[in-house]
């Protein structure tokens, strides 16, 4: 079963004016923290109560805890109970849409088994999550003997307990299919079509709009 979850949201594409909100997002909120960093997700919400049950992170962030391990304008690393802070992220990036409806997110999460793993994004065209089940990847990797041959001999039978060569081998599989997964997939679902050139604003130069509201 599923524990500790670790999860890491990459801003690919963010013009100044959602990062500058971004900024005084975490500064504001960090004035408020005795040792001037923020330590749980939900200290960046001004809306949450000072003491949120499990119900309200349930809620308004999606697992049951969530503590911020690292972050700054680039990238927000986190680690969770049992699931990613989907809904955290999303209430995130829909508050810095309000500066800049067309900016690109992405998030890779996997838990510590690793029972899952998945590649998650926000664009222009929406939102799409990608979650593998384990076994659902070691299906995928079989199926690409030249891109998984390290670890491929080493895949146990449903049933077998997971041998060393395997757990020697497996987060470089996980890594290697997020990468798949995010420039194969992912990415062309919530971005618009390649091509696109954006200004200092980030906002395409020729006629588009996004559709993530519809």
């Amino acid at each position: 079963m599923a524990n500790h979850v670790s999860s890491h949201l990459w801003f690919s594409r963010i013009n100044t004016k959602a990062k500058e909100k971004l900024a005084m997002m975490l500064k504001w909120n960090e004035l408020s923290q005795e040792n001037g960093r923020l330590e749980n997700f939900h200290e960046l919400m001004e809306h949450s109560p000072d003491q949120p049950d499990y119900n309200w992170y349930h809620d308004h962030i999606g697992p049951k805890w969530c503590h911020f391990e690292d972050y700054d304008l680039d990238t927000i690393h986190t680690e969770s109970a049992w699931g990613w802070p989907d809904k955290g992220f999303a209430w995130l990036i829909n508050e810095l849409r309000k500066e800049d409806p067309f900016l690109l997110a992405e998030c890779r999460y996997e838990d510590e088994a690793p029972n899952f793993y998945g590649v998650a994004a926000w664009g222009p065209r929406g939102f799409e999550d990608y979650y593998i089940d384990i076994r659902e990847g070691m299906e995928s990797w079989i199926a690409q003997p030249k891109e998984y041959d390290f670890i491929i001999p080493h895949i146990p039978a449903e049933d077998d307990d997971w041998n060393d060569q395997f757990m020697e081998n497996i987060w470089e599989a996980v890594h290697t299919h997020q990468d798949q997964l995010w420039f194969g997939d992912v990415k062309g679902d919530v971005e618009l079509d390649d091509g696109f050139i954006y200004d200092e604003n980030g906002f395409p130069l020729h006629q588009e709009s996004y559709t993530w509201g519809e």
